[in-house]
């Protein structure tokens, strides 16, 4: 009986450790560097919206898990650099850049079994910080490409 508990408490922490994040990881990584960080529950997000608010969000939210909010000191640019590393050793997908004064943004994904596993939003500016936004999600690419559709965002420049 100790040995099937022993097994199976092992299997649990492996388990445990194997789910967590590739954004979590980086974190773990850069805490050193890091200016703030919140890690949040979706559901727990969710909770805040009301029923009046948009939809695709709240579709949104019941599909992720837990989303981390990062903003590190760069002021050398080697957080910048690392998380370039990040992106290709994690093999995540660039679904948009954007560029404007100075600023910029990027819209990654990481994909397993035709399922968008991690959706990551990285935006720096000229103040020698870099935010990184990390959420945990179950979508298909179907279902990403619905909720990006029915979004009413508008991107302007100056």
């Amino acid at each position: 009986m100790k040995r099937l508990t022993t097994i199976l408490c092992a299997f649990f922490m492996i388990s445990a450790v194997a789910q967590e994040t590739t954004f979590k990881k980086f974190y773990k990584q850069h805490k050193d560097q890091s200016a703030f960080s919140i890690n949040l529950n979706a559901s727990f997000a969710g909770s805040f919206l009301s029923d009046d608010d948009n939809e695709d969000l709240q579709i949104l939210l019941k599909k992720s898990g837990d989303f981390k909010l990062m903003v590190f000191n760069n002021e050398d640019a080697s957080v910048s650099k690392d998380f370039k590393k990040y992106l290709r050793k994690h093999k995540l997908k660039t679904m948009a850049r954007v560029k404007s004064d100075g600023s910029k943004a990027a819209f990654y994904i990481l994909e397993k079994k035709d399922r968008i596993k991690e959706i990551v939003l990285k935006a720096s500016g000229d103040d020698d910080k870099l935010v990184i936004f990390g959420l945990k999600t179950d979508l298909t690419k179907e279902e990403l490409a619905d909720i990006m559709s029915n979004s009413n965002m508008n991107i302007t420049t100056k």
